[in-house]
């Protein structure tokens, strides 16, 4: 009954855009973002627990086309390793319903109590733009993230933030 109800929910929220010539994704728009990730929502060989918020922010360059830039803050085994990343990539999204494919290449520094090193770490992700309003919206995803100095700084994990569209 739930199922149905949130079913109902995204159906209402998105048909706002069905009939719309503009679709929220157009061009020359830009885009804003919070997110978090927890230790219930990503998985890393090398880690017990895991928090990390991120900061987006994007230009949609062209119609279902934005470049993207991305800071994240990410605390692992309870603080003991920071982890600090920065990085610019791609998003696309697939016309008026929301869902969106992306890429980001960042730079991540680790620092630790015995540990210390710079990382290159492209990431994948995936994920769904649920409308709450006009501008608002509530970005679940899904994501890889690859270490090349050690794949057990490798993860993969679920990140929900809000977003902002003008």
């Amino acid at each position: 009954m739930a199922a149905i109800g949130l079913m109902m929910a995204t159906v209402s929220v998105n048909a706002q855009y069905l009939n719309d010539p503009e679709t929220p994704f157009t061009e020359g728009k830009f885009y804003v973002s919070a997110s978090a990730s927890s230790a219930s929502f990503s998985y890393s060989k090398n880690t017990d627990f895991k928090l990390g918020l991120n900061a987006r922010a994007g230009y949609l360059f062209l119609d279902n086309v934005m470049a993207l830039g991305v800071f994240e803050f990410v605390g692992q085994n309870n603080f003991d390793i920071l982890t600090t990343q920065i990085g610019a990539g791609a998003r696309y999204y697939f016309e008026s319903c929301g869902i969106y494919l992306g890429a980001i290449a960042k730079y991540a520094h680790v620092k630790s109590s015995d540990v210390s090193f710079s990382d290159f770490r492209p990431e994948i992700h995936a994920g769904y733009c649920f409308f709450l309003g006009e501008h608002l919206t509530l970005d679940p995803e899904v994501y890889y993230e690859h270490s090349f100095k050690d794949s057990d700084y490798s993860g993969l994990g679920v990140r929900i933030g809000l977003g902002v569209y003008f």
